[in-house]
């Protein structure tokens, strides 16, 4: 997947462990948008990867499921996390 697709960051194999159950998940981070919330999404590239991580999962019957995260850079997500300066009382 990694040398056919240039949309793709990494991807690895993760355990979700419940009490009930344990999985395996395919986790693959993206250089695109992957949510038409984010900006920037397109939806033609994202169906690419898609297609790729639809495919693993065919060829490896013992992957549960899989997870795309986007490390598309939105500026506006970021800065969520950056400090807001105190204000004076």
């Amino acid at each position: 997947m990694l040398a056919g697709n240039r949309l793709v960051k990494s991807a690895w194999i993760a355990v979700d462990v419940t009490k009930d159950r344990a999985e395996r998940v395919l986790v693959v981070e993206a250089y695109i948008a992957v949510s038409p919330l984010e900006k920037n999404y397109d939806a033609e590239r994202y169906e690419r990867v898609v297609e790729d991580v639809r495919r693993v999962l065919a060829a490896n019957p013992e992957i549960d499921r899989a997870s795309i995260l986007s490390m598309h850079r939105d500026a506006g997500c970021t800065a969520l996390f950056r400090s807001q300066p105190a204000t004076a009382a």
